[in-house]
């Protein structure tokens, strides 16, 4: 009996062991790549949004974005696993927006289900 109480004690600090260290790692893989996308040049972009005329913001997975606040610029291509909402902050320079934003980003018409 002791042999199975151990076992399941082993058990729940391995998984409480797992789950700390997902919830401290940084939104990036491995190869530091972010799982929402990266940079892009504003060549790229299919549109511009003004961070400061939104409240929320819709993309679909590779769609590239310049976004502006006043005189500042940056243009992100969404590659985001699982197509999950992206607070904004996480892919935006520092800085960059004053109020929270959230993009939601959906499959594209190419993505197979």
């Amino acid at each position: 009996m002791s042999k199975f109480k151990s076992f399941g004690t082993a058990a729940i600090l391995l998984s409480a062991s797992v789950l700390a260290s997902a919830t401290t790692q940084p939104d990036t893989f491995n190869n530091g790549r972010s799982w929402y996308g990266g940079p892009n040049s504003a060549e790229q972009a299919t549109r511009v949004v003004d961070v400061n005329s939104v409240e929320a913001i819709n993309a679909k997975c590779g769609d590239t974005i310049t976004f502006r606040n006043g005189d500042k610029t940056f243009t992100w291509r969404f590659d985001v696993v699982s197509h999950r909402a992206v607070d904004f902050r996480k892919v935006a320079p520092a800085g960059f927006a004053s109020k929270e934003l959230v993009v939601y980003v959906s499959r594209n018409d190419t993505e197979r289900n």
